[in-house]
């Protein structure tokens, strides 16, 4: 799921992008403070992503009290992935944003940890059904979210 603020954020990006590159083709310096810019506000962005995510955990954590043994220890081993991915990439955003540019590793290990958690989450809702599957589906799309507004970051 892709909301207007991913495409806007990947939209400037892309284009601070093919303008500092088009600076550098006839030998100029390209001024990377549009760059800096854009990837400062993709950061703003995807903490804002941080706190949807977080929002969808407390949702889904609501719901544990209704299920069985089992699926319950399914579904609390998918919250826990993805908040510990949640905040992977929350550290990840910080050293971005302090740094004043992107941390393609920081980034890549919580890209990673995001998708192991869309894995968990993806399990976890297959095994339940009703509000609990509704609450797993929106934080795995919130999830998915957070994942893209990330990845725009790079710089």
């Amino acid at each position: 799921m892709h909301t207007p603020r991913i495409w806007a954020t990947s939209a400037a990006v892309g284009t601070a992008l093919v303008l500092a590159l088009a600076g550098c083709a006839d030998g100029a310096t390209p001024d990377l403070g549009g760059l800096r810019e854009s990837i400062s506000s993709a950061v703003d962005s995807a903490k804002a992503g941080v706190q949807d995510a977080r929002s969808a955990v407390d949702d889904v954590r609501a719901q544990l009290g209704d299920l069985a043994p089992e699926a319950r220890a399914t579904v609390e081993d998918a919250i826990a992935s993805s908040t510990t991915a949640i905040d992977d990439a929350t550290a990840a955003l910080d050293e971005a944003g302090t740094a004043g540019a992107t941390v393609s590793g920081a980034v890549a290990d919580a890209e990673s940890a995001l998708a192991d958690a869309r894995t968990k989450l993806d399990a976890a809702a297959s095994s339940v059904d009703g509000g609990t599957q509704a609450a797993l589906e929106a934080l795995s799309a919130k999830i998915d979210e957070l994942t893209a507004q990330l990845a725009s970051t790079r710089g």
